[in-house]
């Protein structure tokens, strides 16, 4: 569960921001959709991995290109696999309220296929502050590149198995 916004670290504050979360999957959805020949959502079982990928700088660091299948990426960073499936469900509360600050600002949208881009349009997708880092930027990179790369490795529960995390 996840405290109240006034217990949390400003660490927590920025890093798990629902806003910034938010976007992040929204990106991811965006990358989804030009990866996806039939033009379907993003599974929301899926959407479930892309936070803990993307805000994991170790793991954000060494995704490969286009090219690589996730089995071979993640035959050869065992490192990164264990402990994945807990990473993953530990911020299922941070994915959930990303979802839902999301939705609520029409960033994000959710049916029974899965999770999309909301209707709202926004000058730059994702957006693009002055105040951005580098850091910042390579999520918002990262998260359009899990979009793109997992609908290149199969069925869901087999990109679940692979990371270790049970549907």
């Amino acid at each position: 569960m996840i405290p109240p916004w006034s217990d949390r670290s400003a660490e927590d504050q920025s890093l798990f921001n629902p806003a910034f979360g938010s976007l992040l999957l929204r990106t991811a959805c965006r990358g989804y959709a030009e990866g996806e020949r039939d033009g379907r959502p993003l599974p929301i079982t899926l959407a479930f991995i892309v936070l803990p990928i993307v805000l994991n700088q170790r793991m954000r660091d060494t995704l490969p290109t286009l090219k690589t299948l996730m089995s071979t990426w993640v035959a050869g960073h065992p490192e990164h696999v264990a402990g994945f499936g807990d990473r993953s469900r530990e911020m299922a509360d941070v994915t959930r309220e990303a979802v839902q600050f999301g939705c609520s600002q029409t960033w994000l949208a959710i049916s029974a296929q899965g999770l999309y881009p909301g209707p709202v349009r926004l000058r730059s997708d994702p957006p693009k502050l002055a105040t951005d880092t580098d850091d910042v930027r390579a999520c918002y990179a990262a998260a359009r590149f899990i979009g793109r790369w997992l609908p290149r490795d199969g069925h869901q529960s087999t990109i679940l198995s692979m990371l270790g995390v049970a549907p």
